[in-house]
């Protein structure tokens, strides 16, 4: 935290509030929760895998590094769940959920996760809660430069590189800058039914072919203390990443692949304190992607020659203005948030022309006080309007054959929620109850048909979910071990799925589901040399549509009881080793439950070794107890057993 003479600046990059102590140790008891690099620094462990140690939350891979990897939340699918990168959104108007392969963790410094909802920094628009990925600052510790250089290699000739350079340039200006490269050939070996699935006599081993992934990634942080006591950053972070498609099983491609780049660039001015309870925040954000997959085959699999080269995808530009204003009283602290938005998503390669923008309008506010000292209430609520746009390219309508020359007009959205917190001033014991709405509007792709055999269908209405919870937590004297135990309960109404018909795809309002569900956290340090954590969600996530064919089944990908536990030793000779197991029950791929994967469970471990203050190396191992790599397109697969060596080296 910097310190200007008329008082202290806030860390723009902190999740604290000052004088909120009250909410926030309420929160971390419940549904929030911090994630430090300790967790997976060498360790080898994807973005996804890693938010799947915390409870209630499942991930959903295609195997490998840099594979399409997503995660739902309390039965919330990945589509639902808002995903940022230093409060700007990475969701953009496809309406799918965010590729967090493509997320590299060695430009993050820490990831906040709200599972019960949208915070009102990030505008309180998602149904199903939010992530947020906060990349490296340029906080200087003592005005002294610092650095940290990483090199990894492993398996399938996976290798990556990174340095990250902090620098005072003055006493009031820092800076930060890190860039990074990872690899890998992804060449699993797996059973291959040889096209016959249901003859195992022909079944044999393959090698997965054209899967390489490679990216190329970058961030830089300017933080400037004015004399006036504002406080400026200005940040950016970006990558670049291609890589092969390997086809589903045996049906393996030779050339199809992708690429993809992304570059976020932002600016915020934060005020001193004004009024001495006044805190201003005014921010600019502007970010750029795009994504082409390519393929060309000369012989398609019906035998018609083709020479035709296919490369379709799409580049989204968005731009987010916004200002915060936060009032810091004894006992009350109010936030209001207004802010605007511009999206525009437009063709790229060799598919037709077409063009997509939004413009978006979004106040949110919150108020949290402080009743006594152990008990508190909060209540929050947003507001968003829409107005689209159809620039360019012609959008079929339901009926197909009729052309959409102009978008649908949008009602406006709205979210609320409120909660009673209660805890003990020393912290040994609280509980907390909350009930709140939620809704996520129509993305522009899931409106209108871009692509050939999509249907346009500009009547979709919003998704809602109506989310309640209630938590208590009891930590032992000294609080040498804390448990949670968390009840939730989430309907949602008029879910937007993919409906296939013939060669056609349409986004269609079918579903409605009703989720219960109980976790339970441990956390202990027992002895010094000790740290256990122990989690399990229980949870009855059930389709709840009118249609026979899917009522009360379960949802895809979502298990009925799932357990996770780590152990860390800290060993003579500056050893330490941690130990992490996860199982979970059978899952079904289907909404009829008709395809069931097996239960699943996975270890894996990793010894390190800190001869240096600064000087480190970790061995770790993946599915030690499992060598067998399952389908990649299945929800769980496993990679098999993979080993991987990291050396860091401060200075």
């Amino acid at each position: 935290m910097a310190v200007a003479e008329d008082g202290p600046i806030r860390d723009l990059g902190a999740s604290e509030i000052a004088g909120a102590d009250t909410f926030e140790t309420s929160q971390k008891q419940s549904s929030y929760e911090e994630i430090s690099p300790e967790a997976w620094e060498g360790r080898g462990i994807s973005a996804a895998e890693l938010l799947s140690s915390l409870t209630g939350v499942e991930a959903h891979s295609q195997g490998g590094v840099g594979s399409f990897q997503t995660i739902s939340i309390r039965g919330i699918a990945g589509q639902d769940i808002l995903i940022c990168v230093n409060g700007v959104p990475l969701n953009d108007g496809s309406g799918g959920a965010v590729d967090l392969g493509r997320i590299d963790l060695n430009q993050v410094e820490k990831i906040e996760v709200y599972k019960d909802r949208v915070p009102v920094k990030f505008g309180g628009s998602g149904v199903g809660g939010a992530v947020n990925f906060i990349t490296k600052s340029a906080k200087v510790s003592n005005q002294e430069s610092s650095g940290k250089f990483l090199a990894a290699y492993g398996s399938h000739n996976y290798w990556e590189t990174a340095i990250q350079i902090n620098s005072a340039i003055t006493d009031s200006v820092g800076f930060t800058a890190g860039v990074s490269a990872r690899h890998s050939d992804n060449d699993y070996e797996f059973k291959s039914e040889n096209g016959t699935p249901y003859n195992k006599d022909d079944d044999f081993t393959a090698n997965r072919e054209n899967a390489d992934f490679t990216e190329y990634s970058g961030s830089a942080e300017l933080r400037i203390l004015h004399g006036n006591g504002a406080f400026s950053t200005l940040a950016f972070n970006g990558a670049y990443a291609e890589g092969g498609n390997p086809g589903r099983g045996e049906f393996q491609t030779k050339v199809a692949g992708y690429e993809g780049e992304n570059a976020t660039l932002s600016y915020r001015l934060e005020s001193p304190e004004l009024l001495g309870w006044l805190w201003l925040t005014a921010g600019l954000s502007g970010r750029f992607e795009k994504n082409v997959s390519h393929s060309y085959y000369p012989l398609d699999h019906i035998g018609y020659f083709s020479t035709e080269y296919l490369e379709y995808g799409a580049a989204g530009y968005h731009l987010l203005p916004e200002i915060t204003a936060e009032y810091l009283g004894e006992r009350l602290v109010a936030t209001l948030r207004i802010a605007g938005g511009f999206d525009r998503m437009e063709a790229r390669g060799t598919s037709r022309e077409w063009a997509l923008e939004r413009y978006s309008g979004n106040a949110a506010g919150e108020v949290n006080f402080h009743i006594t000292r152990w008990l508190a209430t909060s209540g929050e609520a947003s507001l968003q309007l829409l107005q689209d746009d159809i620039d360019g390219g012609k959008f079929v309508l339901p009926t197909a054959t009729q052309k959409l020359k102009t978008a649908s007009n949008r009602d406006a959205s709205y979210s609320y929620r409120g909660a009673i917190l209660l805890t003990q001033p020393a912290g040994y014991f609280g509980g907390h109850i909350s009930l709140g709405r939620f809704y996520r509007q129509p993305q522009l792709m899931e409106l209108y048909g871009v692509y050939p055999g999509v249907v346009s269908n500009p009547d979709l209405k919003e998704e809602t979910s109506l989310r309640f919870e209630g938590g208590l937590f009891a930590s032992t004297p000294k609080k040498i071990s804390t448990l949670r135990v968390t009840y939730y309960e989430t309907a949602v109404d008029n879910g937007i799925y993919w409906v296939t018909s013939g060669a056609f795809m349409k986004a269609l309002n079918v579903g409605e589901v009703r989720i219960r569900g109980l976790e339970l956290n441990l956390e202990s340090h027992p002895a010094k040399f000790l740290q256990v954590l122990m989690g399990a969600t229980i949870q009855k996530a059930l389709d709840h549509t009118d249609d026979v064919a899917y009522r009360d089944k379960n949802l895809p990908g979502e298990p009925v009881q799932s357990y996770y536990t780590e152990a860390k030793l800290q060993l003579p000779f500056h050893f330490d080793f941690t130990w992490a197991s996860s199982y979970r029950t059978k899952i079904y791929e289907d909404r009829g439950n008709r395809l069931e994967q097996p239960a699943v469970p996975n270890h894996r471990a990793a010894l390190g070794f800190t001869p240096y203050t600064q000087t480190r190396f970790v061995f770790a191992v993946e599915n030690i107890t499992d060598e067998t790599y399952r389908n990649a397109y299945s929800p769980f697969p496993m990679p098999g057993r993979e080993y991987r060596l990291t050396f860091t080296q401060g200075f």
